[in-house]
């Protein structure tokens, strides 16, 4: 189960579909006076994703 989560192919996919998800929040926060939350929400995602195929392509790399 572990090997998964450190594959960077899973963390890949995972980071795209955190960017699909905060797209949606900022799109259906659009015109709203909450549309800062959506803002935050696309930012978020973006940084997870980026951290998480980060740190599995260096703990990859590191092992070798």
């Amino acid at each position: 189960m572990t090997s998964i989560l450190r594959s960077p192919a899973f963390a890949i996919v995972v980071a795209v579909g955190l960017l699909i998800a905060g797209a949606a929040v900022a799109a259906a926060t659009n015109g709203t006076p909450h549309q800062i939350a959506g803002s935050f929400a696309v930012a978020v995602a973006a940084g997870t994703g980026g951290c998480y195929v980060g740190t599995t392509i260096r703990h990859r790399r590191n092992r070798r």
